[in-house]
């Protein structure tokens, strides 16, 4: 696997609201810009885990997950989150994964340039032996269905879609 930056498990939080079910945070230092990262992890219903990353120092800023930060690495920071993900997949073998492009302050939310490079990294280390993926566009929304789990539930993507349109209004 490509360069990533070592992480460390931080701390659950319970977060019981709707179909979600609790967050983890986990937490990282760039060694090229000296920043620390925040990496929350959303687990829902359906063992489906929603990734959100933004700089520490933004953490309470109302668009952290929207500031180009101009660290120029956004490669090593998305190689380190889905080695997170490789690690709650390892724990949890039925596990899914979801993610949203968020848009840059002035670009719009359909096919965003955040959710046109996750995407592409996506398909790299993410093997369709394991997980069939599926894109929203006009959301910037990606889903790596755990295709184990689809045999046990043919639906899944349906009833992943759902929960997220229950919970969100972004996704009515």
């Amino acid at each position: 696997m490509a360069f990533f930056y070592p992480h460390r498990f931080v701390q659950n939080f319970n977060e019981e609201a709707g179909h979600l079910k609790s967050k983890i945070l986990y937490t990282f230092k760039s060694t090229k810009s000296n920043q620390w990262y925040w990496v929350w992890v959303e687990c829902y219903d359906y063992h489906v885990y929603a990734l959100k990353f933004h700089l520490k120092s933004m953490r309470n800023c109302e668009n952290k997950y929207s500031v180009l930060t101009n660290t120029y690495e956004p490669r090593r920071i998305v190689m380190t989150c889905i080695n997170i993900m490789l690690e709650i997949y390892q724990k949890d073998d039925h596990a899914s994964f979801g993610f949203i492009g968020s848009n840059m302050v002035e670009e719009d939310t359909d096919n965003t340039k955040r959710f046109r490079f996750y995407k592409r990294i996506m398909a790299t280390y993410f093997s369709e032996k394991y997980f069939i993926h599926q894109e929203n566009c006009l959301k910037s929304a990606y889903l790596m269905l755990n295709k184990v789990e689809m045999v046990n539930n043919p639906r899944l993507k349906e009833d992943i879609e759902a929960a997220f349109a229950e919970q969100y209004e972004y996704f009515d």
